[in-house]
């Protein structure tokens, strides 16, 4: 079981077509490298524009990441540093889930919320599987702004 929590956030505006809008992306296991577990995922609507989203691993990873996020201790006495990083750029885009894991509407007003859960062992990415990654993706063509952020146990 992970014992020490991460967090990382970050507003991202999307453009007026479906595509990911972030991609978590374990570290490759290794001595001293632990496998991250989501324990929660927010987005919330700074734009006002509704949206419908998704959460699911993509039929194909993300090739160059960019404009990464890396993981930060919540607790500040945590001297160990977190292995997990959420992209927001790529140079070639993860695709679309086959099937998505969850999918949901953002209400068109600013400030509205999507908050999801998981407890401890349920959503555990492993860096040897085929396709390692999870993207959260708009599936809507509209332009939207969103403050995003994902909690990682590590």
């Amino acid at each position: 079981m992970a014992d020490h929590i991460y967090e990382g956030a970050y507003t991202f505006t999307s453009g007026a077509a479906a595509a990911p809008i972030a991609e978590i992306i374990p570290v490759t296991l290794a001595a001293g490298k632990r496998p991250p577990e989501i324990r929660e995922i927010g987005i919330f609507n700074v734009s006002g524009v509704a949206a419908e989203l998704g959460i699911g691993r993509p039929a194909a990873i993300g090739i160059t990441p960019g404009t990464l996020t890396t993981v930060q201790a919540a607790d500040s006495f945590d001297t160990i540093a977190g292995n997990t990083t959420i992209a927001a750029t790529w140079g070639t885009a993860p695709t679309a889930p086959s099937t998505f894991m969850r999918r949901f509407e953002l209400a068109g007003y600013v400030g509205a919320p999507a908050v999801f859960q998981w407890l401890p062992g349920e959503f555990v990415l492993w860096s040897g599987a085929a396709i390692n990654t999870i993207v959260l993706r708009q599936i809507s063509a509209v332009a939207v702004t969103y403050d995003l952020y994902f909690k990682i146990a590590e």
